[in-house]
């Protein structure tokens, strides 16, 4: 049963190149969405700090990401999203908490990271 009318006629099983290709899409794609995900918790999470700071004169604040699920490299681009400077014509209001000093933690079932 093959979807595609792919070119070369034939109907056999795909190559393991083409396997490796459609795995590695497959991958992207997964990545594109884990990092749009965690660069929104972080920007939300963001908010949240800066509006603490504001109020009680906060310095530092340690919290924990989901998101990441323990990988560095995740949640460094989270606390980037924390620390992102708002956009003040943006229609949702993301990050603005650089001034505050973090500990962020992230765990998985594989990895812990902070």
């Amino acid at each position: 049963k093959k979807k595609e009318g792919g070119g070369g006629g034939g109907g056999g099983p795909p190559s393991a190149e083409e396997i490796a290709a459609m795995k590695a899409a497959k991958q992207a794609e997964i990545e594109k969405k884990l990092i749009k995900d965690v660069t929104k918790e972080g920007g939300k999470k963001g908010v949240e700090i800066e509006g603490a700071a504001d109020m009680g004169g906060l310095e530092f604040f340690c919290t924990t990401m989901e998101k990441p699920d323990g990988e560095v490299k995740y949640l460094k681009m989270s606390m980037d999203a924390m620390n992102e400077v708002p956009d003040p014509d943006g229609e949702e209001r993301r990050g603005g908490s650089g001034h505050v000093g973090k500990m962020i933690f992230s765990a998985g079932t594989e990895a812990m990271s902070m």
